[in-house]
Order: C-alpha cells, then sequence, then structure tokens
C-alpha cells in the first residue's frame, strides 16, 4: 500500500501541476527588435456582469490584480516608455487601477509579489491610461494580448464584453 501511494504521488502532482496551468496565459510581442511578454492567470467570466460587477461596483482608487493566483507580470529585453518614464528592461507586475466612473490606469510595479500577498497599492514606477471599450463577442476566461504597432507595444486585456487597452513605448 505504502509503495502504491509512492508511485501515486508523482502523477498526481503532475496532474495538479497540468490543471493549474490550463488557467496561464502569455502573450509575447516583439517591438524594435525586442522581446516583451506578459504572464497571467485566465479566470472565467463564469456568468459575471463585467460592466456591473467590475466597473459599476468597484470604488474609485481599487488596485485590481490582473488576472488570478499569481499576480499579471511582464518582462520586457528593452527599456519601456510608460506614461513619459522611462522604465529599465526587466520584469514588472501589471495592476489596473480604477480611476473614475469608467477609467482606469494601467500600473507598472518594479515588485513582482508572491501568490496571495495582498495586492500592492503604491510603490508603482509609471502608469498609462487603459481605453474602454465593449466588445461584440463575450470572452469567457480572460485574454490578454500584445501586437507591435510603430515602436509601441499594443495591450488588450479581453473580458465578459469588456476590453481595456493601452500602449507603450519599447526602446
Amino acid at each position: 500500500m505504502k509503495r502504491r501511494a509512492m508511485l501515486l504521488l508523482p502523477l498526481m502532482v503532475y496532474l495538479a501541476y497540468s490543471a493549474s496551468g490550463q488557467n496561464r496565459g502569455t502573450a509575447d510581442a516583439t517591438v524594435n527588435g525586442k522581446k516583451v511578454s506578459v504572464e497571467y492567470g485566465r479566470p472565467s467570466i463564469g456568468g459575471r456582469d463585467f460592466q456591473k460587477d467590475i466597473m459599476t461596483l468597484a470604488s474609485v482608487g481599487t488596485v485590481w490584480r490582473l488576472g488570478m493566483n499569481q499576480p499579471t507580470s511582464l518582462t520586457s529585453a528593452g527599456d519601456l516608455v510608460v506614461g513619459g518614464k522611462t522604465l529599465k528592461a526587466g520584469k514588472y507586475s501589471l495592476w489596473a487601477k480604477k480611476t473614475g466612473d469608467q477609467s482606469w490606469m494601467l500600473e507598472f510595479h518594479p515588485q513582482v509579489p508572491a501568490w496571495g500577498d495582498p495586492p500592492l497599492t503604491e510603490g508603482f514606477a509609471a502608469e498609462t491610461p487603459l481605453r474602454f471599450s465593449k466588445t461584440v463577442d463575450k470572452t469567457e476566461q480572460l485574454t490578454i494580448t500584445l501586437a507591435a504597432n510603430k515602436g509601441n507595444a499594443d495591450m488588450s486585456i479581453n473580458w465578459g464584453d469588456a476590453r481595456l487597452s493601452a500602449s507603450f513605448g519599447v526602446k
């Protein structure tokens, strides 16, 4: 019996790891010859109304950890230009801060906290506005995309029938 448990343990760990990986996503783009990538958790909308539950009920000043579980992280091989500030190449955590009824800022933090740590609410290195728009098609799982656009990285965050988008430079 003990031997059977010892043989099953690695299989159980593998299956748990595989299942958790299904809720992680990545987005990559090469901008000005530099790779930029985002790694994030993919929660499901699960019948929630993004417009009502996220956009309306969240109070101004709320900081949202984009994605789920581990904080969303952005890694860049090139320096970033965000809101007029230059951020050195490296790894940052990404957050969304509600600044008005339907307005948000994309926040870049130099610290990437561990899973389960409370949201970071200060110490952001740079921020840029997120533009809100409604989409025709609903996205069940949160999806982040990156695309190169004339020296900038265009980021879209789609969830439910909502899209938040921003651009930042890559040197």
